[in-house]
Formats: C-alpha cells, structure tokens, sequence
C-alpha cells in the first residue's frame, strides 16, 4: 500500500523594492525644496527646470500655492501645507521601518491599524485631510488666516496617515499579522 501525502505551502508573497519607495518619498521631499534653490541659480536650463516644477505642482497638485515658505526670496514649489505632507509620509515610513526591525516592539496600534481590511484603512487615513477643506474655504472665505507653522502640522498629521495607508499597501513592506 502506498501512502501520499500533499504538501502546500503557502504561495510567497509578492515583494516590490524598498528603494522605490524610499525613492518617491525623497522626490516628494526634496523637490520643493530644490525647485527654488535652481530658479535662484539663474542659470539658463537649471532656472527654467526649477520654474517648471513650481508651475506644474502649483497648477495641478498643490491647493494653495502662495502660502508657500520662501528659499532665498523664492516660493518653494508647493504650499506649506504639502510640503507638511511629505514630512508626514517620511514619519509614517521611519515608523514602520523602526517596529519591523523589532517586530516584537509593534505597538498594539499599528498591529491593529494592519490586521483591519483596506478599505476601512483607507477610510480611517482620509478623515484627518478633511481639515484641509476646512482650512481651504476659511482662508480664501476670509474667515481666518492660519500662519504656516500651523499649514505644515495639519500637512504632516494628514500625510502621517497617508503614509500609514501607503506603507500597508506596498507589497512586502509591512506584512500583515499572522493568524494565531
């Protein structure tokens, strides 16, 4: 009599390169702040390069873009409330990067914040960019005129939460929990 036994293994899951990540995050970081330092060069191709920059993101991605800090008298390339987000995104990558050399130290939150479907993560991160809208209508409404100081800690709590989001949907950088 012959006995089989049917070994399955669970399939491996799929992994994307960390440096893209990282990569994007340092784009997003760096470029506005290098969009004013090439407009102050005045070097023909550089200048431009850097007043392209400040056009598209100040036209196509950027709500507000006169409420800008300034790099040798010019506007960076997106408000301080999206450069705040990019500072957010950093600490939400440094966070999980920090609890997944230790996976022993995830906090009870994040582990949470992991184990509940996409959806309600992606729900849960979009409430914190409500007070953009808010922020938004208030200021061109005339209501109130919020210094950039507090533009970039709205940006970084709302882009803190974004980056949680991102960071538990690329594959292979924050695993789910195991099933006990």
């Amino acid at each position: 009599m012959t006995t089989s036994v049917l070994v399955s293994r669970p399939e491996p899951q799929p992994r994307w390169p960390l440096w893209a990540f990282d990569t994007l995050l340092w784009v997003l970081f760096l470029g506005p702040l290098i969009s004013p330092l090439f407009r102050a060069t005045g070097l023909p191709l550089v200048a431009d390069t850097g007043l392209l920059a400040r056009d598209l993101l100040a036209t196509y991605i950027c709500p507000t873009p006169e409420r800008s800090y300034l790099l040798f008298g010019l506007p960076m390339a997106v408000c301080a409330r999206c450069w705040g987000a990019t500072i957010g995104l950093w600490a939400a990558r440094l966070l999980v990067g920090w609890q997944l050399r230790a996976p022993r130290r995830e906090a009870a939150l994040l582990g949470w914040f992991r184990g509940l479907p996409w959806g309600a993560r992606l729900l849960l991160c979009a409430l914190p960019f409500l007070l953009w809208p808010l922020e938004i209508i208030g200021h061109y409404g005339g209501t109130w005129y919020a210094p950039l100081w507090l533009l970039l800690l709205n940006g970084m709590q709302a882009g803190f939460f974004a980056g949680l989001f991102f960071c538990s949907l690329w594959p292979g950088l924050w695993p789910a929990p195991r099933a006990r």
